[in-house]
């Protein structure tokens, strides 16, 4: 990669370092048999499989059955969605109004098919409006499904008040996980939470490969006993990408730091990425032409979003931005990288309160372990040239 290019696009996938795809490869040329073969290659491939699985678990604080490899999130999250449907027919299913496509597109799945499906609303800041979880909790609910840290704005959610709620009600709740990662480990024996997904490439690791992380009783639900057991405990059929989960594993061995969970906040751990991530926010507090969306408080610690105003105060497109940043070297995006091409309005900043004028404007910077201070100055004097030019 040329050496003068800046990348701030983190939470659209993440570089892999060299011991990452050193595994990656050296477990191509050990281990390339069916982990499902019952011949000596293939138990050893099975053998090693488990290893790996025994020890992402320890690492999550977790059993390693509660591990389900998966291709990512999308896809962990289709399972949980698609297995709810087929175990109570019919019923609700609550996700937030700022949820990723990959969520939404499973719940209208599921209303073509006559559920109730409720969009929690949020506030300006992104976070969910709890004081009427009475309300959104009901009896009929069987799925509670949000994002626990916003890929557009950042904001994180009050998941273990969710969660203790939910616990209550005998409601399962599921946790699309896939920007928390890369800030820090957590344990999923606190996690207040049935299911949570996880992409390997948003920290590190290869794309292609995930986690549908799990529990005793979650997993009743997920088991469809057509798919044999040597796949993933009957829940994902399919031969594992062992390579790939090797990778995985290594990505996950380089996350610094433990997340602490509370009921309204989730603590990350202090480092430099958090720090940058503050810098670019102390430079910015006295310029009336950025706007920042999302929560200043409760934001994974590497995501920062906002709308440049241009010298008459007008949005300036976020497609501007991103392709003069681009001439210049630098990487960045207006949100998702699911969405951020369909050249749609964002539905997040409208559902958070921002005008009709405001929704094509949104830009994301995601840092990495890779960017330093002198990258944000660069990126900062860019800014105010389409402040200017804009």
């Amino acid at each position: 990669m040329d050496n003068n290019f800046i990348y701030l696009d983190n939470a659209s996938t993440t570089p892999l370092s060299d011991n990452v795809l050193n595994i990656i490869n050296s477990t191509y040329r050990n281990y390339w048999c069916n982990p499902s073969s019952t011949y000596e290659q293939g138990i050893k491939c099975s053998t090693y499989l488990e290893k790996i699985r025994s020890k992402i678990a320890y690492i999550f604080d977790a059993e390693p059955e509660d591990i389900i490899f998966t291709s990512g999130s999308s896809e962990s999250t289709n399972i949980v969605f698609s297995k709810i449907y087929e175990s109570f027919k019919n019923g609700r299913v609550v996700i937030s109004n700022i949820e990723h496509q990959a969520t939404t597109i499973c719940a209208n799945k599921l209303r073509k098919q006559s559920w109730d499906i409720c969009e929690w609303t949020v506030n300006n800041d992104g976070i969910l409006n709890i004081l009427n979880i009475e309300k959104i909790l009901t009896k009929d609910t069987k799925l509670v499904s949000i994002i626990w840290g916003q890929s557009e704005i950042g904001t994180i959610q009050p998941v273990q008040f969710i969660g203790s709620k939910c616990e209550k009600l005998n409601i399962m709740f599921h946790l699309d996980g896939t920007q928390i990662l890369s800030n820090g480990i957590f344990s999923w024996r606190d996690l207040k939470c049935d299911f949570l997904s996880l992409s390997a490439h948003k920290f590190g690791g290869p794309k292609g490969i995930g986690i549908l992380l799990t529990k005793e009783k979650s997993r009743m639900i997920l088991k469809n006993k057509d798919i044999s057991l040597t796949q993933e405990y009957s829940i994902r059929q399919g031969t594992q990408a062992l390579p790939l989960i090797a990778g995985m594993y290594e990505s996950l061995k380089n996350i610094k730091g433990k997340i602490k969970l509370y009921d309204y906040i989730t603590e990350f751990p202090s480092n430099n990425i958090n720090k940058l991530k503050n810098y670019f926010f102390k430079k910015i507090e006295d310029n009336n032409h950025i706007k920042i969306t999302g929560s200043i408080n409760h934001r994974l610690p590497n995501h920062i979003s906002f709308l440049i105003l241009n010298k008459l105060f007008e949005p300036i497109r976020a497609y501007k931005i991103v392709n003069f940043m681009s001439e210049n070297h630098i990487a960045i995006s207006s949100g998702s990288a699911c969405s951020s091409s369909s050249g749609k309005p964002s539905s997040t900043l409208k559902n958070i309160g921002f005008k009709d004028d405001e929704l094509y404007s949104n830009i994301r910077v995601t840092l990495g372990s890779i960017n330093n201070k002198s990258e944000i100055d660069k990126f900062l004097e860019l800014i105010q040239i389409c402040i200017d030019k804009f």
